[in-house]
């Protein structure tokens, strides 16, 4: 048992050795392939293809045959595949409709020659080379389609529609490849006479491929076409391909050569020296231009594109450092204008006290040295202290007559259940308080009020209003508690 263990280490090893030390290069060839988002020209033409039978190409998919009852169309590529004997093709197709069951199929082929329009699944019978079928309908019964099929064919043999060429076919499995939401992906890889097909489920964007069939000992015609093919019945669906990407395969010792290596020393020496000799000669071009020209003679930096172009890391900083100076100027402007007006109320002996009811501000000693927008923005700032004081005045009415209505309620509360003769005075004490206030407002916002109080102390707006609000929050919260007392009592 050990022994075997080894063996088959052995083996395994032996193996994984011969596979690195025989790598496998892949070369993608475009003149064989077509995909999204330029997949066909503006004259609805591939190139290097050739589209016919009900088959319309467009920018973003080749639609073989749309969802309508019989209709069949192709796409070959004209270029025989020469590259190399082995290739890859990645196929992305989509094939739905809006039936449960769908009908015929797709084929995808590599044949020996061009194929033409025929009743297998839209391409011609006894055809030479690979035909893989992508068979929706379930012909013969078994209720195994739909599936993928695999069958060779040397130019002698029919496919039996009635049977899904079941007697014919090489391999296959099955798969449910309609009406999926993403394109469904197939990878056919020929490489030493092994073919191999792996199938995505379409459920996911990135492809997720499963092991579909692997045969050995095939033996495909050399220099052959490619072609891809679809075609209704009775039912129908509509079969696009997105992507048909065809791939050169190549051992090491396979590999193709650069053409760089392929030119000779000699003659790779032979440019080398002609290049060079060319650049000397316009170098001695330009200096002589330079020295008959010299007003038309540009900068060396004008060639250079560093000059024109920078890159995204550079821009980047360049707007960073540009946002960053703005701000500071912006902050250095204000910090000067701030100095500015601070000189100016040091100067005139104080802060002058904006005169409300449209006054003219008092005048400010070295106001000579101001400027006309200057004046302006101050004329506008003490425009906005007045409406200020406006709204402040309207304030102190509503709260004065709120609380005379409170007062009222509240008399007229002690002559039904009686209140203490300290609630009387403390109310008729803010009352005189409040009376006091509107009378100093209206005289210090009247026409030609000054700003002096030669009868009450002056204070700030913030605590006048903090005042106000405490005593107004007393009031109310006296107010409740009677009232709650008064109900108790009552009921």
């Amino acid at each position: 048992m050990t022994s075997t263990r080894v063996l088959l280490v052995l083996l395994i090893v032996s193996i994984v050795a011969r596979a690195q030390n025989n790598p496998v290069f892949k070369k993608f060839e475009y003149k064989h392939s077509f995909r999204a988002p330029n997949l066909a020209q503006r004259d609805g033409s591939i190139p290097f293809w050739i589209v016919s039978g009900d088959a319309i190409a467009s920018g973003e998919q080749l639609r073989l045959a749309p969802s309508m009852r019989s209709r069949k169309g192709i796409a070959w590529n004209k270029r025989a595949f020469v590259e190399s004997e082995n290739f890859q093709v990645d196929i992305s197709l989509k094939i739905g409709g809006q039936g449960r069951v769908g009908a015929d199929g797709l084929g995808i082929w590599y044949t020996s020659q061009l194929g033409a329009l025929g009743p297998v699944f839209g391409a011609n019978d006894f055809w030479t080379g690979m035909g893989l079928f992508l068979d929706s309908f379930d012909n013969d019964g078994q209720k195994n389609n739909p599936q993928v099929s695999l069958m060779l064919n040397d130019g002698t043999r029919s496919y039996d529609h009635h049977t899904d060429g079941s007697q014919q076919i090489l391999s296959s499995c099955q798969r449910d490849f309609r009406n999926k939401p993403y394109p469904v992906r197939l990878r056919i890889e020929y490489m030493k006479n092994v073919l191999t097909v792996h199938v995505d489920d379409g459920m996911q964007p990135t492809p997720r491929y499963e092991l579909c069939m692997r045969a050995e000992n095939i033996f495909l015609p050399r220099n052959g076409y490619f072609g891809v093919s679809a075609a209704t019945g009775g039912l129908a669906d509509d079969h696009d391909i997105l992507d048909f990407s065809v791939f050169s395969l190549f051992h090491e010792q396979q590999k193709p050569v650069a053409a760089a290596e392929q030119i000779p020393q000699q003659e790779k020496q032979k440019y080398d020296e002609e290049f060079e000799r060319q650049m000397k000669e316009y170098e001695q071009e330009r200096a002589k231009f330079k020295e008959q020209h010299p007003d038309k003679v540009k900068e060396d930096d004008e060639y250079d594109p560093n000059k024109y172009y920078e890159d995204a890391t550079a821009r980047e900083l360049r707007l960073i450092y540009e946002s960053q100076n703005a701000i500071h100027q912006v902050m250095q402007n204000m910090d000067q204008r701030l100095a500015q007006i601070q000189q100016a109320q040091i100067s005139g002996g104080g802060a002058a006290v904006p005169q409300t009811g449209g006054a003219a501000p008092a005048a400010v000693a070295g106001g000579a040295s101001f400027q006309q927008h200057e004046k302006n923005e101050v004329i506008t700032s003490l425009r906005d202290l007045t409406q200020s004081v406006r709204d402040m005045k309207q304030y102190v009415n509503e709260i004065f007559t709120k609380t005379y209505n409170i007062d009222q309620k509240i008399q007229q509360g002690g002559a039904g259940g009686g209140v203490d003769s300290s609630m009387h005075q403390k109310v008729d004490s803010l009352l005189n308080e409040l009376r006091t206030v509107r009378a100093t407002q209206v005289q210090t916002s009247g026409p030609g009020a000054s700003s002096n109080c030669p009868n009450v102390s002056c204070v700030s707006s913030t605590i006048f209003m903090l005042i106000i609000l405490v005593q107004s929050v007393i009031i109310i919260a006296v107010v409740f508690v009677r009232s709650k007392q008064d109900k108790a009592k009552f009921y």
